[in-house]
């Protein structure tokens, strides 16, 4: 008795037969219907790693996989009242490794994952560990999808929390803007069911406020779109010496273009292909030759087009297209999963005015330096406009609205200084904004990068929903 005793007062308990309950209850954790995996047990590393390996060494006590809204409802209250800290995860894609934490309780979110499709509502529900290729396969089958990202095993929770950018963003909007209603656990242990009638606040926070704020996200309801039997696909490519000369020609032209046609310009720091344009059109690929000639223009570009269903469409993007539906996922998030792992870090920026020649060349040069380095690089450039660019700045709580596009400075296995530097000299062209989903953990001033002028509304939900700040992270809101 006399050893556990000594173990209570080490975990700030009194040795009262009280203070020793409770400290089995925190050692336990939460009494869900889920599993509870605990430092030290089988299969435990597995479970606490996140996506990205830079984060390997970060270590909760336990993770938690609830199986429904109770569960995670039980595992907040229990969090709460035993002073546990917690972080949500749904597919642990966050860029800052805040989707785990060094002691306290990762609520793993994997097993809400069932989704519904309302066909007469035109709505689908998604439970919020859902992976984006499971949503798109799910969605294709009834002809329908919600513009989301590439990456298979994103999870929808986060991803839809911070906007949701992809290949349907111009002609659909953000994830988030398609968000019709929510439920969410807050730190009071309700579970409330958030939309423009109720609770009409945390509703408008949700949609682009970030994932980890406000609460645990449960499930979602999103306004679905029907898609054509085939899309098309195209990538334009041109050799180093082009690359400035094309990235004028695209950002002049991709804002603007139709809004059936969304675009990403690529940088590679490495490989293959240093100049490119992918992009996917709602229409035929017979479109394209007179779509694409703004860019095509360009000396020396090649151009590769074609038609694909939908769904085989968002496996090309995924990088999938040899695999199985079961195989396009992380290897141990889900059964038959065979992609790897990555170690990566990453900023962003957001451009409104066109980038004159020499901050263009000077990406390029960036780019062509990242390959004389260990590891890769690359810098990407969402184009924004069209449906995004519908939404007034204070509709929603993605405040990024009156901008060309944006951009994402990439670098796998090392590379942070040259992504440091390249980020510092890009200042005098840029806004001075950041997009939540590329979090930048170093990031200064990321109230106003990341919310800009919607930051004090968001503080204010944020005190009402969750006074005692239970919900938190480094760059939390009301931090």
């Amino acid at each position: 008795m006399a050893g556990a005793a000594a173990a209570g007062a080490s975990l700030g308990f009194g040795a009262s037969a009280g203070g020793l309950a409770r400290v089995a209850a925190r050692t336990a954790g939460p009494p869900i219907r889920g599993p509870v995996i605990r430092r030290g047990a089988a299969g435990f590393s597995q479970a606490a790693h996140v996506y990205n390996m830079r984060f390997d060494n970060v270590l909760p006590t336990l993770v938690a996989r609830p199986l429904d809204s109770a569960d995670v409802r039980t595992a907040v209250k229990w969090g709460v009242a035993h002073g546990v800290p917690l972080r949500a995860r749904s597919g642990g894609h966050s860029y800052a490794g805040y989707s785990t934490l060094s002691g306290g309780m990762v609520l793993d979110l994997r097993n809400l994952h069932t989704i519904s499709i309302d066909p007469h509502a035109g709505t689908a529900t998604i439970g919020a560990g859902a992976q984006l290729i499971d949503v798109y396969a799910a969605l294709a089958a009834s002809g329908l999808t919600i513009p989301a990202g590439s990456c298979p095993s994103v999870g929808i929770a986060g991803h839809a929390l911070g906007g949701g950018m992809g290949l349907a963003g111009r002609r659909f909007g953000l994830t988030a803007d398609n968000l019709l209603s929510a439920q969410i656990v807050t730190a009071d242990g309700q579970l409330l069911t958030v939309s423009a009638h109720e609770h009409p606040d945390l509703y408008w926070a949700l949609r682009g406020g970030g994932g980890g704020n406000f609460g645990v996200v449960t499930r979602f309801t999103f306004r679905v779109h029907s898609v054509p039997r085939t899309v098309a696909w195209f990538v334009v490519r041109w050799p180093a010496s082009s690359g400035a000369d094309a990235l004028g020609a695209w950002q002049t032209w991709a804002p603007h273009a139709r809004n059936e046609l969304t675009s990403i310009f690529h940088l590679n720091g490495g490989g293959f292909d240093p100049v490119r344009v992918t992009g996917q059109y709602f229409g035929p690929a017979s479109d394209l030759g007179s779509l694409l000639a703004p860019i095509t223009s360009v000396p020396g570009a090649g151009v590769s087009t074609g038609n694909l269903g939908f769904l085989p469409a968002q496996l090309m993007w995924a990088g999938c297209s040899s695999l199985s539906l079961s195989a396009c996922h992380t290897a141990g998030t889900r059964p038959g999963g065979t992609l790897p792992r990555e170690s990566f870090q990453a900023k962003s920026d957001y451009v409104s005015k066109p980038l004159p020649s020499s901050a263009r060349n000077a990406l390029v040069d960036a780019a062509l330096a990242r390959a004389q380095l260990p590891g890769s690089g690359a810098i990407l450039f969402d184009s924004y406009g069209g449906a995004i660019n519908d939404v007034a700045p204070a509709a929603t709580a993605f405040v990024h609205r009156r901008v060309l596009f944006c951009i994402q400075y990439l670098t796998y296995d090392g590379g942070g200084s040259w992504l440091s530097a390249t980020h510092a000299r890009m200042r005098p062209y840029v806004t001075g904004g950041a997009y939540f989903n590329y979090t930048d953990p170093s990031l200064p001033n990321w109230q106003t990068a990341y919310y800009g002028s919607n930051y004090p509304r968001l503080e204010s939900i944020r005190r009402a929903v969750d006074p005692h700040h239970y919900f938190n992270f480094p760059q939390a809101i009301g931090r």
